[in-house]
């Protein structure tokens, strides 16, 4: 099985680096200095309180995987938030506000793409660059948030974007799934960070391996890395799930492995874009549906 000792880290790449040494080599990396012009890394409760926009998010309450979703406006969940934050700190007793988790940000509030700037696009696919911002996913959740051990569902390669605060990832190569006692596909009941070996005694022979994000850092994941998430403080960050022509290949087939039907139709559709180079304006309109799907 592929084991990983350490997540390396470095001080920015360019793309023939980081497809030869990581996305080819299924390794996952941290990249700093790629955000260093970006205004969003002031973005905070009181940023987000001036967005009055009545659009709704979708927030997470109790567990991740299996908790319900609720309704939510930006400025309203902030508000929250920090009323949460706050209570931590003085120790009173606060009711959780949920997690904002796997909301696409930029299609309710397009204006803030403007302080991603200069966005790496050169990392991603040619096809996915014109129009990024609808494939970006975005998270906000306060201190203690936990996401159970996962992978990403359509075996997508990942790059996530951290903008506020500290958020723990715990990796786990995705050749060792079977060890780690998945259900509904992408879900896994052991915990990495809490290791129950009696329980599940076959998760003895995984590798996790522990990073710590700090604001401005950028982590690649490769498709099927099991990660458990937990946030050491409030944290802001995004991320772009994305296929190579290959990967979308793999995607397609796990359908054979145990997925869901409907991510063999989405990994075709993204097969048709990275693969056999269909315009992503006759694609996309098939595939956004996915950005509330993984929801």
């Amino acid at each position: 099985m592929t084991e990983w000792t350490a997540v390396e880290r470095v001080d920015g790449i360019s793309r023939r680096d980081f497809y030869g040494e990581y996305v080819t080599k299924g390794r996952p990396v941290v990249v700093r200095g790629m955000m260093s012009q970006w205004r969003a890394l002031d973005w905070g409760v009181d940023y987000f309180r001036q967005h009055t926009s009545p659009a709704p998010l979708g927030v997470k309450k109790g567990n991740v995987a299996e908790g319900r979703r609720e309704q939510v406006t930006l400025a309203g969940y902030t508000e929250a938030l920090e009323a949460y934050e706050a209570g931590l700190e003085g120790g009173e007793p606060v009711e959780m506000p949920g997690y904002l988790h796997d909301v696409p940000l930029f299609r309710s509030f397009p204006d803030l793409v403007r302080d991603v700037q200069p966005f790496p696009s050169d990392l991603l696919p040619s096809w996915y660059r014109r129009n990024w911002p609808e494939y970006v996913q975005y998270f906000m959740g306060p201190t203690g948030s936990v996401t159970p051990l996962h992978f990403d569902t359509l075996l997508t390669n990942n790059l996530f974007f951290h903008i506020a605060g500290r958020k723990q990832f715990t990796l786990i190569p995705a050749g060792q799934r079977k060890i780690c006692y998945t259900y509904g596909w992408r879900w896994a009941r052991f915990d990495p960070t809490a290791p129950d070996y009696q329980k599940f005694p076959r998760s003895t022979a995984t590798t996790p391996v522990t990073v710590v994000l700090e604001p401005g850092e950028v982590l690649y994941m490769p498709p099927g890395t099991l990660h458990h998430v937990r946030n050491l403080s409030m944290t802001i960050s995004f991320n772009i799930d994305w296929h190579t022509a290959a990967s979308a290949l793999s995607g397609m087939a796990s359908v054979l492995r145990g997925a869901p039907l409907k991510n063999g139709y989405y990994n075709a559709l993204s097969f048709a874009g990275v693969g056999i180079g269909i315009p992503s304006q006759y694609v996309f309109p098939l595939y956004k549906s996915y950005l509330t799907y993984v929801s």
